[in-house]
Formats: C-alpha cells, sequence, structure tokens
C-alpha cells in the first residue's frame, strides 16, 4: 500500500478548509458545547480546529445541521445507553453515558462518544432489539474530519469516473484513508458509504 506523508495526523482549520471551502467548520466556543461532552480532545478540535458542517453529495453524507441552534440541532445529548441496546426496557434510572450525531448517511448516523471521544456507528432500525451499535467509525472526532478531507479531495474525480475508473478511484481512496484510520477496514458505516458510491 502506497504511503501518503502529505496526510497530517490531526488537521488543521487551514487543511480543512483547503478541502470544503472557508467558512466550512463548525467551531463553537468551549461555553456553547455541552457539559456532557466530557471528552477532553474533542473539546479541544472543536474549539480549536473546528468541525466540517457539510454536506457532501458524493457519499450522501451531512453533518450540516450542527450549525442548528435550535433544539433539535446541534450537539444534543443521547443516552447511548439505550441507543445502544444496554439498557433493559423497564431501567428508569437516569443516564449516565451519552452521545452525539455528528454525520448521518442516509439513515446510518455517526455518533460521537461524550466520554471516550471514539466516533460510533449508530443504526436506529436496531435500536429496539439491542442491535444498534454497529462497531467504531473512527477512533476521534479529529480523525473523522481528515477522513471526510480525504473524500473530499477526491469528490470530483469520483463524480467525474465511471465503471472501472471509478472503482479505481473509490479503492485508492478507501486504502489511503485504511492507511489513515486502520479503523475503516473493518467498518459497516464506510463498507455500506462505499457500496454506495460504486452503486452510482
Amino acid at each position: 500500500m502506497t504511503t501518503h506523508n502529505d496526510v497530517p495526523r490531526i488537521p488543521d482549520s487551514d487543511w480543512l478548509e483547503a478541502r470544503f471551502g472557508k467558512g466550512s467548520l463548525w467551531r463553537p466556543a468551549d461555553a456553547e458545547l455541552p457539559e456532557k461532552l466530557t471528552d477532553h480532545g474533542s473539546r479541544t478540535f472543536l474549539t480549536t480546529v473546528g468541525y466540517p458542517s457539510v454536506q457532501i453529495d458524493v457519499i450522501n453524507f451531512d453533518s450540516s445541521d450542527l450549525r442548528d441552534d435550535t433544539d433539535c440541532g446541534a450537539m444534543q445529548p443521547f443516552d447511548a445507553d439505550e441507543l445502544y441496546g444496554r439498557r433493559h426496557h423497564d431501567d428508569e434510572s437516569p443516564p449516565v453515558n451519552f452521545c452525539f450525531a455528528v454525520g448521518t448517511f442516509y439513515d446510518q448516523q455517526l455518533m460521537l462518544d461524550a466520554a471516550g471521544g471514539r466516533v460510533d456507528h449508530y443504526d436506529p432500525n436496531g435500536w429496539d432489539h439491542a442491535d444498534g451499535y454497529q462497531g467504531a467509525a473512527a477512533s476521534s472526532l479529529a480523525t473523522l474530519a481528515l477522513l471526510l478531507g480525504l473524500v473530499a479531495e477526491r469528490r470530483e474525480a469520483l463524480e467525474a469516473a465511471t465503471g472501472d475508473a471509478r472503482t479505481a478511484v473509490a479503492t485508492e481512496l478507501r486504502d489511503r484513508m485504511i492507511e489513515t484510520e486502520p479503523l475503516v477496514a473493518d467498518s459497516d458505516f464506510w463498507l455500506e458509504v462505499f457500496e454506495y458510491l460504486l452503486d452510482q
């Protein structure tokens, strides 16, 4: 697998805006973030670099609602144990583990773990039979932003290509993403994204 030395370990705002455009990053003040988001790395990344609040049509990804400051908008806490089927149906104790939606692919969602900072794949079709959790999609919010930036880099090439040429571009992109974040290799979320990409 080719080594790509130009990929940063943690993207900065210049690197991300070069791929998504000026003003594309959601960069809240620390006071605007929910108290339940306790992961220091996530808070630091959001307030100093910013996270892409964008639509990436070529993979049908959407994180644009993070700019929404209404009650149904940015960074609303969810009870992770309820979503992922870890809470018994008659358990009415207060939630202790939280997560936040940071992007969607159709009805599939990427959820930021409030305490650990990992980004997990949540399938809302499985929440009521203990099958909502579908594994990790990225080790951190910064890494997810980096992966999305790699997709954005190849957006025009993917949109222009068809057939075998599109497969070649997508394969090169996936290899690059795996080199950057090994979790991509076994992630059902990214598998579904690439299946969608090659079906278009």
